[in-house]
């Protein structure tokens, strides 16, 4: 037995020093795992305020066009598709509002894009006023005409700036993101040394440090199914969804098989939100998942892509009377009431369903999303619960 402390202090240094700085370092790498997280996390809020600071522009653009297809020709359709884009821009502008608390760099190009908007809106009452007392062709429209194309260049130049301002902001996190994975690599081939000296020294400690690399892995697979999968329901996103049916698209042109896609709106959900809080609409949003999931295949893929609005696409399928069943099993899965244990209130939700099918109505994935969705609309439109198919005179 070695009893000077000289040769404890020799033998035990080694393996303190490896400790410690294997510890720094695994410290380091969860550090950097949290803030590669959050950036993700950010990366994708941008990448939504991307996205609805274009459909804002789509949607303007559409209002205009259809004021403009009003005062030319009078029919009253362009007119109901004025007041729809016009209700739309304010639900976008509100959406893209509370993105400001996570990217306040937007926050003065979103006051002068609500103010432009606003004048713009006036300026189409005023419009509609003129063309009534002095009709289409009044003198007077030209003012206003004036105004709505200066407010137009406005709003063009604003959502510019905001995609700007969103598109410097993803690159910042692009580079975060490479900076700190090139850290990692090179913490990790010092690790890989420290766990090599550490196995010379102690069995025991190499071992755990195997342990640890395990469960960052896992972390690692973790935070790859949370990015595909909605965290609330357990479903696929929007973004599995839309991978998967790009791919069943691709297969099916392939084998000459048709794709069903059915476009879900649970009716009275918003309700049951507004009623009982956020808490009992999450708890009433996970029953009707769970009785919906029970009346699928196990070749159906389901998903949710927004806060009530769920997708399933259905291969396999003979014709439209199979698709028609799948629907009716959805809806009639709703038929009875939700009961919450938790509060014990009973909840009655409905579900409004547009069925569309490749290739009979539309030749890629993003015309059958539209058209599944634009026959969900005509479904809740047309007194809900219900399916409606893909009709090519539909509008909305």
């Amino acid at each position: 037995m070695l009893r000077n402390p000289k040769y404890r202090r020799q033998i035990i240094l080694p393996p303190v020093i490896a400790a410690i700085i294997l510890t720094i370092a695994m410290s380091w790498v969860f550090l950097s795992a949290n803030q590669l997280i959050k950036s993700a996390q950010h990366k994708i809020k941008i990448s939504d305020t991307k996205y609805e600071a274009v459909k804002l522009h789509n949607s303007v653009v559409a209002s205009e066009n259809s004021l403009r297809g009003y005062l030319l020709t009078g029919n009253i359709e362009f007119l109901q598709n004025y007041k729809e884009s016009t209700i739309e821009n304010a639900s976008l502008i509100l959406q893209l509002n509370k993105h400001k608390a996570d990217i306040p760099q937007i926050a003065t190009p979103l006051i002068s894009l609500d103010k432009h908007i606003k004048k713009l809106n006036d300026t189409g009452q005023a419009t509609f006023q003129i063309q009534l007392s002095a009709g289409s062709y009044a003198p007077h429209l030209k003012e206003t005409t004036n105004d709505r194309k200066f407010n137009m260049d406005q709003i063009r130049n604003q959502i510019i700036a905001i995609e700007d301002i969103l598109a410097s902001e993803s690159n910042k996190i692009d580079y975060h993101l490479a900076t700190t994975l090139n850290r990692l690599k090179i913490l990790s081939f010092a690790i890989v040394l420290i766990m090599t000296t550490i196995l010379l020294l102690n069995y025991r400690r190499t071992i755990w440090l195997f342990e640890n690399s395990t469960s960052i892995k896992e972390l690692a697979e973790k935070l790859g199914h949370l990015a595909m999968h909605d965290a609330l329901t357990k479903l696929p996103n929007r973004r599995n969804f839309e991978q998967y049916l790009k791919q069943t698209i691709s297969q099916a042109n392939r084998s000459k098989q048709r794709v069903g896609l059915l476009y879900m709106d649970l009716d009275g959900f918003k309700l049951i939100n507004d009623q009982y809080g956020h808490d009992a609409g999450d708890r009433a949003l996970i029953a009707a998942v769970e009785r919906i999931g029970l009346t699928l295949r196990d070749s159906d893929f389901f998903a949710r892509v927004g806060g009530d609005e769920f997708v399933l696409v259905v291969n396999h399928f003979h014709d439209n009377n199979e698709l028609q069943n799948v629907s009716n099993r959805i809806i009639q899965s709703l038929h009875e009431s939700i009961i919450d244990y938790k509060s014990g209130n009973q909840f009655s939700m409905g579900v409004s369903i547009g069925v569309a099918v490749y290739p009979d109505n539309v030749k890629s994935s993003k015309d059958l999303i539209i058209a599944a969705d634009k026959s969900m609309y005509r479904a809740k439109k047309s007194g809900k619960n219900q399916a409606v198919f893909y009709n090519t005179e539909f509008t909305t």
